[in-house]
């Protein structure tokens, strides 16, 4: 659903990386085989099935499949990973959609493997893909242009062609109703349309610098923008009303570049009401898109992450896992009642009297009540704070 080629220049980072660990995490390898230049798998694009279980991804071997949960290969597609700069999988989670430089659009069957359909129009090399939630439509973004496919006719929407980006249209995403198409380019710029119309509806200075991510909240009131680089220290991570096109948050200090976005699949969900990001600081940040306060963290030992989902199907692993998948060919999953929170000081998953507790020792008291009163309140907190300031 987004644009990869501008992680080409991220291959470079790969020597650097050392042997992938992280703690508290499933880890599962792409097969040996698609190697890059230092040793380490590469993948050009990467996909979640909507539901989390499912992974794509374009290496020098083809479009492989996997199951998330076991990280077992289901399918490998004939496709080069040269050619392939873009990947989506239908809502159903039955077919998938592949598209590089040849501008045609390739659908496979993910069980079966086979090549069902093709779609032509494009003049140029498409880099972004995106199914609408209601499996009516694929939108695919090339040089100054999206084309809009009818799933159900297996032609293009010819009446529908919009127009106004001044580049490549690098990222695609439907708002879960179907109603809203956003789409980035290469200038920070991000073009809200109308889909039954392909009518403009608003266009948001979002960033200074090139947009990698997108995510509508399930409401399909909001939109979260995440930025390739932020120039003069401006945040990488942004929440939009679509409808005003008013920005209503700004995520402060965060300013590496983000790759992939999700928010979690409903605000009474076992994930609560959550935004996820991740990127090239090898990362994923738990998020209240609210208050855009941090909720917890993943720190992951592999590459940068390129995709990230929450696993919305029953498994024995867990019913509450994220995953995510890297540029070194880690898919990895993390179960969120491990998260660590900033203010779980004692990193026990619980936040208690433990963590005060804790801070006090770091600080010479054997006791969190730090000032003899009997009791542990916020006037423990200011006798902190005063040691901070001693």
């Amino acid at each position: 659903m987004r644009n990869f080629q501008i992680f080409v220049f991220l291959f470079l980072y790969l020597a650097a990386l050392q042997t992938p660990f992280a703690q508290d995490t499933t880890l599962w390898r792409l097969p040996e085989g698609s190697e890059a230049p230092f040793g380490r798998t590469a993948i050009n694009a990467a996909v979640f099935s909507p539901d989390g279980t499912r992974l794509a991804a374009a290496t020098a071997n083809g479009i492989l499949l996997y199951d998330t949960y076991t990280g077992e290969e289901l399918a490998m597609l004939p496709a080069s990973m040269d050619t392939v700069t873009a990947l989506a999988f239908s809502p159903d989670n039955q077919t998938l959609a592949s598209a590089g430089v040849d501008a045609t659009l390739h659908l496979w069957n993910i069980y079966t493997g086979e090549h069902t359909t093709d779609f032509t129009g494009h003049a140029y090399p498409i880099v972004s893909l995106a199914f609408s939630p209601d499996g009516q439509t694929l939108a695919s973004g090339s040089f100054r242009e999206i084309r809009l496919s009818d799933l159900s006719t297996k032609q293009p929407i010819h009446t529908t062609v919009p127009r106004g980006h001044r580049d490549m249209v690098t990222t695609l995403v439907f708002s879960p109703d179907s109603k809203i198409l956003a789409s980035t380019s290469f200038y920070g710029t991000v073009r809200l349309w109308d889909v039954e119309t392909g009518q403009p509806r608003h266009s948001l200075a979002a960033h200074t610098d090139a947009i990698t991510a997108l995510a509508f909240a399930p409401d399909s009131q909001t939109l979260a923008t995440g930025g390739y680089w932020s120039p003069d220290t401006e945040s990488t991570i942004r929440i939009w009303d679509i409808h005003t096109g008013q920005l209503l948050k700004t995520f402060e200090t965060y300013t590496d570049p983000v790759f992939a976005l999700a928010f979690s699949p409903e605000p009474d969900s076992i994930y609560g009401n959550t935004l996820v990001s991740a990127g090239w600081d090898n990362t994923i940040r738990l998020w209240n898109p609210q208050t855009a306060e941090l909720q917890g963290t993943f720190k992951s030992d592999t590459a940068p992450i390129l995709a990230v989902a929450f696993l919305q199907e029953p498994s024995s692993v867990a019913a509450d896992t994220l995953a995510g998948a890297s540029l070194d060919g880690t898919i990895q999953l993390w179960s969120l009642t491990s998260v660590s929170k900033p203010w779980d000081v004692n990193a026990d998953g619980v936040v208690n009297i433990l963590d005060l507790t804790f801070v006090a020792s770091r600080f010479g008291e054997s006791s969190p009540d730090l000032n003899g009163d009997g009791i542990v309140n916020i006037l423990d907190l200011v006798r902190i704070a005063q040691h901070i300031e001693e």
